[in-house]
């Protein structure tokens, strides 16, 4: 063969390699900038590190979570807010029940289901192993518990309703686990994106037969933008991922949820809640 042929075949070669690069890297994450996300407004938090972990709301009310307090000491606390931003009252050490070994619960995100007020609680940030994760309900007037439910290893961070099951999303496992109304484990869901340099899914929430699942962001300033939030297509047997999208602000990288046609989302960075349009 001579050289020139081999030099052609070596050229052919290589443009399909870069094409098989770039056909697979547009497939993996698709970015989109066609959500304009109109920012309709924020909450500040009452005190440092309260708005640390999610945000979610009954229509009337904004439930925020942290398990840090003001000295960045382990702590769960709800704070309550009204829809419009004013402070209303907040429930210290909402969560005290440690680990099979001891080791402080952590809160994730709060979801509003059927009235009631499910927050995850893990010990990851005690440094413990095995890791544990628990499912924790509260009635929305007093905030008492209502039950709590183990629900295996791994960190939880946020739980969610779609056709009487629950759908939990991980911070260490980019999949979907999947659970009866006994709490029973009856499926797990891989998931296609890998996690962001911060971490894994913080939230979930669904739009009909669509999931939303919002990656960690950075923990301060002068960090990496929040990753994204996910869009996956689910079939009742997989989730299929449509589509990434930029968050409204830097620190938007933990808690959001969606009520009617407003988005909310826990601000980190800020430490304030962010308000905006719908998709």
């Amino acid at each position: 063969m001579s050289r020139f042929k081999c030099w052609k075949i070596l050229v052919i070669y290589n443009m399909l390699i870069i094409l098989l690069i770039i056909f697979g890297c547009s497939n993996q994450t698709k970015q989109t900038n066609q959500v304009k996300w109109n920012i309709k407004g924020y909450v500040e938090a009452k005190d440092k590190f309260r708005a640390w972990q999610g945000v979610c709301t009954d229509g009337k009310y904004l439930y925020v979570t942290t398990d840090r307090n003001e000295k960045f000491e382990l702590e769960n606390i709800i704070s309550v807010y009204t829809i419009d931003g004013k402070f209303v009252s907040e429930k210290r050490k909402a969560y005290t029940k440690p680990d099979s070994k001891g080791k402080f619960m952590s809160f994730g995100q709060g979801t509003i289901i059927d009235g009631k007020m499910y927050v995850t609680a893990y010990n990851f940030n005690a440094s413990a192993n095995p890791l544990e994760s628990r499912a924790v309900i509260y009635n929305l007037q007093r905030l008492d518990i209502l039950e709590e439910h183990d629900i295996g290893e791994g960190v939880a961070e946020s739980i969610s309703k779609y056709a009487g099951d629950f759908y939990i999303c991980y911070h260490d496992k980019q999949e979907i686990r999947r659970f009866n109304s006994n709490y029973k484990l009856i499926n797990i869901y891989p998931l296609s994106q890998k996690a962001g340099p911060d971490g894994g899914y913080q939230s979930i929430f669904w739009d009909g037969d669509c999931a939303f699942l919002n990656m960690h962001g950075a923990n301060e300033r002068g960090k990496v933008y929040s990753s994204g939030l996910d869009k996956y297509q689910f079939d009742g047997s997989s989730f299929k991922f449509s589509c990434r999208i930029k968050p409204p602000t830097y620190g938007s990288g933990q808690g959001v949820s969606k009520y009617l046609n407003r988005f909310y989302w826990a601000d980190r960075v800020e430490n304030k809640i962010v308000i905006t349009n719908g998709i």
